[in-house]
């Protein structure tokens, strides 16, 4: 039974109680290895030598509703099996990265590699059951090239690590209207009453991503596996990135020309200043030559008399001034100085401020 509730009450069926949301189910039986379908896959018969192979069944949307509601539930097949992959790693800024260009796993055809045999413990006659078969990928004829082509390890190794799935699978994960957290049940395998705990979170029930739990499940094996004491190694490329460097001079003909004649402009103004110490004037936008020289009395009559057209200052906006070299300085549409002698005009008493 995948799915359903607990309802043993002939007067009063409408109670609803105990509702089944998650049953994991290997496809192996736990005692013997008996396949329980095939040679113990539905989906994965071509891998060999799987870690594990199981049956996840929950709920729809994960909910108690969904079951007494006689809802469809969801099943996966997920499976943990070795493998040979082929990483290309790199280190970036600090930062190391890997990347998984092959993976290779066992997919020749052999016998059924569980085995059983009749003991004797010196007490009573018993049944072994152990995994005859030692783990072998053999990568021979692809393109990877290592100095072996071979991976694996014992029988009794791998027999070590899938007795231990045997805790979790096969497992249920049930709810009761009366409570608030489903319970798991777990080591159903054992005489007596099964484990039991509440969960925070499981993996299992929908909506949650079953599939990305094994991806992440196999990975942490593999880190455990990679990480191990063992210090023998293995023949293969190591690389390395070197950095090459190269200049477009002609694109730096532009900035180097612009900077070039600036600084043949510079060294020309200054030689031609230091040359012209008495020439030099003052600057252009400066009003100080007006202040000291004054204007002529045409161009102070047409700027204060009050039958022209416009203020002032607009009429001082059409004064121009230029400095000659040698001639001093003009206002616009004169030739003469403002300096040259004029008709003298009748100057204060002495002493008058």
């Amino acid at each position: 039974m995948m799915s359903g509730y607990i309802n043993n009450s002939e007067s009063a069926p409408t109670i609803l109680k105990e509702a089944l949301l998650t049953r994991t189910v290997p496809m192996v039986s736990v005692f013997d290895k008996t396949p329980l379908f095939a040679n113990g896959s539905i989906k994965f018969p071509h891998v060999r030598n799987t870690i594990t192979d199981v049956l996840i069944v929950s709920a729809a949307n994960g909910s108690a509703a969904s079951v007494y509601d006689h809802q469809i539930p969801v099943a996966r097949e997920c499976i943990l099996s070795y493998c040979v992959k082929t990483i290309k790693s790199s280190y970036d800024w600090g930062a190391y990265h890997e990347e998984v260009v092959e993976t290779h796993y066992n997919t020749t055809e052999g016998p059924y590699p569980w085995q059983t045999r009749e003991i004797f413990t010196g007490f009573q006659n018993a049944t072994d059951i152990f995994y005859a078969e030692d783990i072998n990928i053999d990568i021979s004829g692809t393109s990877d090239d290592l100095g072996s082509t071979v991976f694996g390890t014992s029988n009794d190794t791998a027999y070590s690590i899938m007795m231990l799935f045997d805790d979790i699978f096969p497992s249920v994960y049930t709810a009761k209207p009366s409570e608030d957290k489903p319970l798991l049940r777990y080591k159903t395998w054992k005489n007596g009453p099964a484990y039991n705990r509440y969960l925070d979170y499981n993996p299992w029930l929908e909506p949650h991503n079953a599939t990305r739990h094994m991806e992440r499940w196999a990975t942490a094996l593999t880190n455990v596996i990679r990480s191990g004491a063992s210090n023998e190694m293995l023949v293969g490329d190591a690389y390395s990135m070197e950095n090459y460097v190269a200049v477009r001079w002609e694109w730096l003909t532009l900035p180097l020309g612009l900077l070039f004649m600036s600084l043949i402009f510079l060294a020309a103004t200054v030689f031609k200043s230091a040359h012209e110490t008495e020439q030099v004037g003052i600057l252009k936008n400066s009003a100080i030559l007006t202040l000291l020289h004054g204007i002529p009395d045409d161009m102070r009559g047409k700027l204060t008399r009050s039958t022209s057209t416009g203020t002032p200052r607009a009429k001082a906006k059409e004064l121009k001034v230029r400095l000659h070299p040698n001639g001093g300085w003009r206002v616009s549409g004169h030739i003469f100085s403002p300096l040259a002698a004029r008709t003298p005009k009748a100057q204060p008493p002495p002493g008058w401020i």
